[in-house]
């Protein structure tokens, strides 16, 4: 799908609108833009020419078309609406506490999954700001793996971009929830990018917060990942998180993990219900937020969602 939209359309729908997450996919491959080097903001460098920008159609917020892409990527769509498409969820922990993110990372570059990894580089914590750094083993990313999702907040898709610009191929990304549905679209446009050398994305659970346009965004799971690392409702203070399992890559990943002693599995079928209650709690109230005050419209009247929900009852 192609929107006849480019970067003066971006500048006024997403970026003045407030709805800018800061993920770096409508830069990422088009030279008319960029982003700010002290927020992490995207700007328009000059006037574009194209009727169907890359960048317009890249931005997970200009449009996000969620059952096409699933549908691309998956081969599926989601029977789950909190969590997304999965084949598996499973709770694990790591030899070393607090480092099952990392020994993923350990795991993609051993099973051959990777052979360069896009991380984040924290440069400010506020407002949160990190740029993507691109590794070529598992012993340069140890100290790139982020402790919580703020770490990641910045253009990270410009790594995958600039990765295919330095010729590199089986590039793995681990991202929060935005980048990944940039990615996507990236991923299932019909533009010409490079992107697809992407051979795995790793999705952190995201818990929302740190810029304006994460009060828009409903998804918490990482939805557009092969495997998603998230501590809500693991056990707390155990160390623990859920790995969602979402395609054969992630599966690969997880067996080289556990294979290679790097993981363990400590419940194969978790009780989901405090991460599912987490996920829905956040979804509904950014989903409010992105109705707005004025639900809807009847001929001369505007009702408001706790009017409506008032007369749906009735």
């Amino acid at each position: 799908m192609k929107v006849e939209k480019s970067s003066q359309d971006l500048e006024n729908e997403v970026i003045y609108a407030g709805l800018c997450i800061h993920c770096g996919s409508c830069n990422a491959f088009c030279p008319h833009m960029d982003f700010n080097q002290e927020t992490g903001e995207a700007f328009v460098v000059d006037e574009c020419a194209e009727t169907v920008g890359l960048c317009y159609n890249a931005c997970p917020r200009s449009f996000l078309p969620i059952s096409e892409i699933e549908q691309k990527l998956f081969g599926k769509t989601r029977i789950d609406l909190a969590v997304g498409v999965y084949n598996d969820i499973i709770q694990v922990k790591s030899k070393n506490k607090d480092e099952i993110l990392y020994n993923l990372v350990v795991a993609a570059f051993e099973a051959g999954i990777v052979k360069h990894m896009v991380l984040s580089e924290v440069k400010s914590k506020k407002p949160p700001v990190a740029f993507p750094i691109v590794v070529d083993n598992e012993k340069d990313a140890k100290k790139f793996i982020p402790k919580a999702t703020m770490d990641n907040a910045g253009p990270l898709i410009t790594g995958i971009g600039q990765a295919y610009k330095d010729y590199k191929r089986d590039i793995g990304i681990l991202a929060n929830p935005c980048h990944l549905q940039g990615l996507a679209k990236i991923l299932t446009s019909d533009f010409n990018t490079g992107a697809e050398r992407t051979s795995l994305k790793i999705g952190y659970a995201c818990s929302s917060g740190g810029m304006t346009g994460c009060k828009y965004c409903t998804d918490f799971s990482g939805e557009f990942s092969d495997i998603s690392y998230s501590p809500w409702g693991a056990p707390k203070g155990s160390g623990e998180a859920f790995l969602i399992i979402r395609t054969e890559v992630g599966q690969k990943l997880v067996d080289t993990a556990v294979k290679k002693k790097l993981l363990e599995i400590t419940d194969p079928n978790p009780d989901l219900s405090e991460m599912k209650k987490f996920l829905n709690k956040k979804r509904k109230k950014n989903f409010l937020n992105l109705l707005g005050k004025d639900l809807i419209t009847a001929k001369y009247l505007d009702l408001n969602i706790e009017e409506l929900k008032d007369i749906l009852e009735d």
